[in-house]
């Protein structure tokens, strides 16, 4: 195998640092919107929350959104799948009449405010360093 003379080493360290740096551009609350935004029907926006449909489950949804963005915090009640990323939150419901699932997307703040009696038993309160604040309960609680 031939060695890199100092260019070439450098050159390639130079390069992948800017690959590196790209990728770490896109962050988790993008990919979740983004997965979101480009594989469900959007049916209403209003600020930072946005809500879509799918005729899948609320159970395949959930898993999908995982699938592109594992959560720091992850919660099901039922057929509610609450996942909370630093900056979003993420609701699946299933639909009433079973047809489907709806997706509510919107900042962790306002996550707490809509969904707080079914996550802060779970995850605490919102407020302080999103890592720092997480209540996960007992054995056999919390999320999954």
């Amino acid at each position: 195998m031939r060695r890199l003379n100092g260019r070439a080493t450098v050159a390639m360290a130079t390069v992948l640092t800017a690959v590196l740096a790209l990728t770490a551009c896109s962050s988790t609350e993008e990919k979740v919107r983004d997965h979101i935004s480009e594989n469900y029907e959007l049916v209403n926006e209003s600020g930072s929350l946005a809500e879509y449909r799918s005729d899948d489950d609320a159970a395949r949804v959930a898993s999908a959104i995982r699938a592109a963005a594992s959560p720091g915090r992850d919660h099901t009640d039922l057929d509610d799948h609450y996942l909370g990323y630093e900056k979003v939150m993420v609701h699946v419901q299933q639909e009433p009449a079973g047809s489907g699932s709806q997706i509510e997307v919107t900042d962790a703040k306002d996550g707490y405010d809509r969904w707080g009696p079914a996550i802060i038993p779970i995850w605490g309160t919102y407020g302080g360093s999103y890592r720092s604040s997480f209540s996960g309960g007992g054995s056999g609680s919390g999320g999954k």
